[in-house]
């Protein structure tokens, strides 16, 4: 299956090490994970189908920032709406927490395929608050 990342991988990968120290898991508890979660993937996913690069990358943390900039934006976003239309629905299958990172597992339609989607959404807690540290559409 190819793979259609948001993210850079490795600009990502440096970037998830040196904010390591400084970052932790966002829960320890489904329920707790989904209801921090599920709002920072609505709001990203609103605005991915608007096309809207402020309203998309709004949760990012500094790396995501300058990895994923509003052109790598337009351009991903392009290829996914050429592929598989507009977002349409999501549904929590569960996450992991990996040292100071939560990976939150959803599966996805899209409007123009009948196949799953698994979005990986890698979120980060700082000071309080919660920030998009990875994000991948497979």
């Amino acid at each position: 299956m190819k793979k259609i990342g948001i993210s850079v991988l490795a600009v990502a990968a440096l970037g998830l090490l040196i904010t390591a120290a400084l970052a932790a898991p966002v829960g320890t508890k489904d329920r707790q994970v989904k209801a921090l979660a599920e709002p920072i993937l609505d709001n990203l996913m609103k605005g991915f189908n608007q096309g809207d690069y402020a309203q998309f990358s709004k949760n990012f943390d500094q790396t995501m920032r300058e990895t994923i900039t509003e052109k790598n934006f337009q351009q991903v976003r392009d290829d996914l709406l050429k592929k598989w239309g507009k977002y349409k629905s999501k549904k929590f299958l569960g996450f992991l927490n990996q040292e100071t990172y939560t990976i939150i597992l959803w599966k996805a339609a899209f409007a123009d395929t009948k196949r799953d989607v698994l979005i990986k959404l890698v979120l980060s807690k700082s000071q309080d608050k919660i920030f998009v540290s990875g994000l991948w559409f497979e």
